[in-house]
């Protein structure tokens, strides 16, 4: 259950004098030719103890969004080239973007040959996979009929000797066609096979229909053959056992196996790999409808990002992939990875608001407050689609966040001294629900912040809903990132674009690591969040530890 992950992370140890990011690590990006920008990145390297050598000015255009050719040739060499100017050691482990550098970068409409050469991999590998189905498709038509080859086809497919769906059929269409006749034809080929008197061409048969149902199927097909002969038990059931155990056993390597390229950096290589493991774990059939999905992610180009997650990976050889996201190796099960030296991955917050008075607040606070601790209560807002017991649930879904949110609930009651409040109702908080704030978080209304808080001095808090940190500028705009800072919030994270709802730090980790007081703000964020290059950003004083100077683990007497 994803308690023990709260349990195991929340106060095992005692809380160091400082935290792990020094001031020394810390480089601050500023717009050149921006006066507010300058101002705000002095006075934070003044409050922080930051070296001012450490401060890089960039030309980059005003706006919240930039242009991702203007990223690719302008933005990011002149960032990089000061990176390995000033810092050849690579000392420097967190960024601080700040007033009027933009919040998100646009599409890349010139990385669609890349996106080409992928598509057209993927198809490629379709069509090998459709014709090999469609040769299957006939041989179980020979098992079925115990014709010669040529009788076979024609039995399938009439004279035209032809198994092909038919050019209007869409692909899922076409799948979904062939999928049906080689059902038909896998149940002919069983009713004829268990006719046969000859023992000897009984058992051949077997065997081949056996080995075409796996290629179609995959070992879970084979699996659950091999599944009910055992469970009907007998003498009959024995033979059955030892190879039963073997071909789970396959199966679950093959499953870490698969895990493990989860966590390789992206390329055609790796997919190459993934579609032999998911053809013989899965079949043909699944691997297909893999593929089908990833050419339509292809379709949609989503190249965008926020501005700071790209600059995550401004160190990453130039030719990385920009369809969708990048794995966030800076996460605890990357610890020991060699991916680290090969793709550097920076930290980096935003000490930014809708006005300059606002930004320097986010300072302020921060250093007053986590010199006593942060007070207050904790308020976390379900929708009542979770159950805290429920394990079938798809990683992602919004069920799996907001159990995840019942989870943090628990956690935090048990572990912690600290008041929690958690709503499972469908409704959100409403205007005077949540006095004396110090940590939330919650869902959804879209671009439409709920005031039911009285936000205590330091409040860290998230809202899991597209698009909250769209702006930070818009007059009238009520995105909860904007929103919340001008209420008071000293910390928060959100998406610059639709982010799906896996790309959210999942909360139950989050206030996990950052209520031990150990970690930096910056830190717990990027141990937490899933991936880079993608649309999600931390508002906030990257060096804030809000529990730094107070404890609030129960004692060993419950206190």
């Amino acid at each position: 259950m994803l308690t023990t992950i709260v349990v195991a992370l929340l106060l095992a140890q005692p809380m160091p004098a400082q935290a792990d990011l020094q001031p020394s690590e810390i480089a601050i990006i500023v717009a050149r030719g921006s006066r507010e920008g300058k101002q705000l990145a002095e006075y934070y390297a003044e409050q922080r103890g930051i070296p001012t050598q450490n401060i890089c000015q960039v030309v980059m255009p005003r706006g919240e969004t930039l242009a991702h050719k203007r990223w690719r040739w302008v933005v990011r060499p002149e960032i990089r080239k000061w990176l390995e100017d000033n810092d050849p050691q690579h000392k420097l482990r967190c960024l601080v973007t700040t007033w009027d550098v933009p919040l998100r970068i646009g599409r890349d409409n010139q990385d669609s040959s890349g996106l080409g050469r992928y598509k057209k991999y993927l198809q490629g590998e379709r069509a090998k996979r459709i014709q090999l189905l469609r040769n299957l498709e006939v041989e179980f038509g020979l098992l079925a009929s115990g014709n010669s080859a040529a009788e076979g086809v024609r039995n399938l497919t009439g004279d035209s000797g032809t198994t092909a769906a038919g050019n209007s059929a869409t692909p899922k269409q076409e799948l979904e066609q062939l999928q049906e006749r080689m059902e038909s034809a896998l149940q002919k080929a069983q009713a004829r096979i268990r006719k046969m008197t000859d023992p000897e061409g009984k058992k051949q048969a077997t065997a081949k229909l056996q080995r075409y149902a796996t290629a179609v199927g995959g070992l879970q097909v084979l699996l659950e053959s091999l599944n009910k002969h055992i469970q009907s038990g007998g003498e009959a059931a024995a033979p059955f056992q030892a190879e039963f155990s073997r071909l789970r056993g396959m199966l679950v390597a093959y499953t870490e196996l698969l895990q493990q390229f989860n966590h390789s950096a992206p390329s055609i290589e790796r997919e190459s790999t993934r579609l032999i493991i998911l053809t013989r774990t899965r079949g043909m059939i699944a691997t297909l409808q893999w593929i089908d999905e990833q050419i339509k992610t292809v379709a949609k180009a989503e190249t965008n990002s926020s501005f700071d997650s790209e600059l995550s990976l401004v160190l990453w050889p130039d030719d990385y992939q920009l369809l969708r996201w990048q794995p966030n190796y800076l996460r605890p099960e990357y610890d020991n990875s060699q991916l680290r030296d090969s793709y550097p991955t920076l930290m980096v917050a935003r000490i930014d608001a809708p006005t300059l008075t606002l930004a320097k607040g986010l300072i302020d606070t921060a250093m007053k407050i986590e010199k006593q601790g942060l007070e207050g209560k904790i308020y976390l807002d379900a929708r009542g689609i979770g159950k805290l017991n429920q394990t079938q649930v798809a990683a992602g879904s919004y069920a799996d966040y907001d159990r995840a949110l019942l989870e943090t609930a628990k956690g935090l009651e048990e572990q912690t001294t600290l008041e929690v409040t958690l709503d499972k109702k469908a409704e959100l908080f409403q205007p005077g629900d949540c006095p004396d704030a110090a940590l939330y978080c919650g869902w959804y209304s879209l671009g439409k912040y709920v005031d039911a808080f009285d936000w205590a001095p330091g409040a860290v808090a998230y809202h899991l809903a597209s698009g909250e940190a769209t702006t930070l500028r818009k007059e009238n705009s009520q995105v909860w990132c904007k929103r919340m800072i001008e209420d008071g919030v000293c910390a928060t994270i959100g998406p610059t674009y639709e982010p799906y709802l896996m790309a959210f730090p999942r909360p139950n980790e989050f206030f996990s690591v950052l209520i031990q007081g150990k970690l930096t703000l910056v830190e717990c964020f990027y141990r937490t969040k899933p991936f880079n290059s993608w649309m999600m950003t931390l508002i906030g004083d990257p060096l804030y530890r809000p529990f730094a100077n107070r404890k609030v683990g129960k004692t060993a007497s419950g206190e």
